[in-house]
């Protein structure tokens, strides 16, 4: 059945922008950025940013006791607000396909309703397995029952056909797929992952690795539609920054029996740097190809769903010159800040069974969205009012799970960090990355404009 690896790739591949952004300081209308060490230098704030006292990372009192009462909009009651979070986890063909979010919003909704919830009515979540290809049905229940849809995402999330805006559900998501979900209204990111730009400073990252790779560079995907959008916005990118692809390798979505002929192929055009969209377990045995041959680019350039331990179980020595870009602080820094370590604190105090993992981690932040959004809204909670409070967030970073991004404007965040890849694990490499703020590169010029068609309008176009 070629769709069933192949569809799990076209979920892990999306999360090349959408896993990129962090720092700040919150306020319940404006901002919700952080100043944790780690993302800008300064040290947390008091008392009212502990977990235990109902804060996260640096956002004080995310959730509080509170008087609200009131069936103020769908979802909502006098004692609950009830939210939908989404994945795929029940698709037989991938069992557990991203349940982290799922596990996340409940470690997260147990520990928020500890402290009083928002402003005391309890969040509720609601398990909206769209099993891959049910998002339709989800959404149609949902759009009855929840107040908004949070910190999920699902691979083909335009399969409402639109059903979502109609129904006037909001939707504050872990991440978005297809270019039609991209760029729907109703919808705030708080790691934007538009259409139209690139988060592109991983591709200058390149040369600091290695002089002149870039411009013999390849970027290779599997045969999917949605893999292949990726593909080609990356190629666009990167002859935008400077770069030049010499190769366009397309493989099976499911995987090859055999990846000798592909080196063979980077070998014959000189390839000095590999950007390849798809999954981490594909190139750890791609990488073992390499090491049997004895050919390696200078540089193997990664996106944030490689940060995954399958690609170093897989690949194990052959493991060699790979990168990969993030935009949230990595799991190994979690002593060096504070959310890092509250989100895996939270983890294992509320869900010690749950799935711990890098999409997690963007669940969260979209929850901590929520959370601030509906709180600022006050007793008289309404769908409106959410998207008006989270979409004029102009600085935010999940407490400092990440780089500074700006939800009310959709761009990409500029902000990411490279880590080095090995068989041992992952490491934060502070040379390639050439930080600007705290442990991130945060510069300007990293976002790319896109100039060609991807399907859908460009905004105010």
């Amino acid at each position: 059945m070629k769709g069933i690896r192949g569809i799990a790739l076209a979920v892990a591949v999306v999360l090349l922008a959408a896993s990129c952004s962090r720092s700040g300081t919150p306020k319940a209308d404006t901002t919700g950025s952080g100043s944790n060490p780690a993302v800008a230098g300064a040290a947390p704030g008091g008392g009212d940013t502990a977990l235990a006292n109902g804060g996260f990372g640096d956002l004080s009192k995310v959730c509080s006791p509170g008087t609200a009462k009131g069936a103020t909009d769908k979802g909502v009651t006098d004692t609950d607000i009830h939210i939908g979070t989404v994945t795929d986890k029940g698709f037989t063909g991938r069992a557990g396909l991203n349940v982290e979010m799922y596990d996340t919003a409940v470690a997260f909704a147990k520990w928020c309703n500890s402290h009083g919830g928002i402003l005391g009515r309890n969040i509720v979540v609601d398990d909206r397995d769209a099993m891959l290809t049910n998002y339709n049905a989800v959404v149609t229940q949902s759009c009855d029952e929840d107040f908004a849809l949070v910190g999920g995402g699902a691979v083909f999330d335009d399969a409402d056909n639109g059903g979502r805006v109609a129904c006037g559900l909001p939707n504050i998501p872990a991440y978005v797929v297809t270019p039609k979900a991209r760029s729907a209204t109703l919808q705030v990111q708080p790691l934007p992952n538009p259409v139209y730009q690139f988060a592109g400073g991983p591709l200058l990252a390149i040369d600091r690795i290695s002089s002149g790779a870039f411009q013999q560079t390849s970027v290779m995907t599997g045969n999917i539609a949605t893999t292949i959008i990726v593909r080609d916005a990356t190629v666009e990118a990167v002859n935008i920054q400077g770069g030049k692809v010499v190769d366009q390798s397309v493989y099976s979505p499911t995987g090859e029996a055999d990846w000798s002929p592909f080196v063979t192929t980077l070998k014959a055009a000189n390839v000095k740097a590999l950007i390849m969209v798809g999954e981490p377990e594909n190139l750890g045995l791609f990488e073992k190809a390499m090491a049997t041959q004895g050919y390696y680019p200078d540089v193997i350039m990664e996106t944030p769903n490689f940060y995954d331990k399958k690609l170093t179980d897989t690949g194990g020595d052959a493991i060699k010159n790979t990168y990969v870009a993030t935009a949230f602080v990595p799991f190994e820094d979690a002593s060096q800040n504070k959310a890092t370590q509250d989100y895996l604190d939270m983890m294992q105090q509320f869900n010690p069974s749950g799935k711990v993992a890098s999409l997690g981690a963007q669940s969260m932040s979209s929850l901590l969205l929520f959370a601030q959004s509906a709180s600022a809204c006050g007793p008289n909670l309404t769908r409106q009012c959410l998207l008006e409070k989270a979409g004029g967030v102009t600085s935010w970073t999940g407490g400092g799970l990440h780089g500074e991004t700006n939800p009310s404007t959709n761009t990409p965040t500029p902000c990411f960090l490279i880590l080095k890849a090995s068989a041992s694990g992952f490491e934060y490499d502070q040379a390639a990355t050439a930080p600007t703020k705290g442990m991130f590169n945060c510069d300007p010029n990293n976002v790319v404009q896109l100039k060609n068609d991807y399907g859908v309008p460009r905004p105010g176009g």
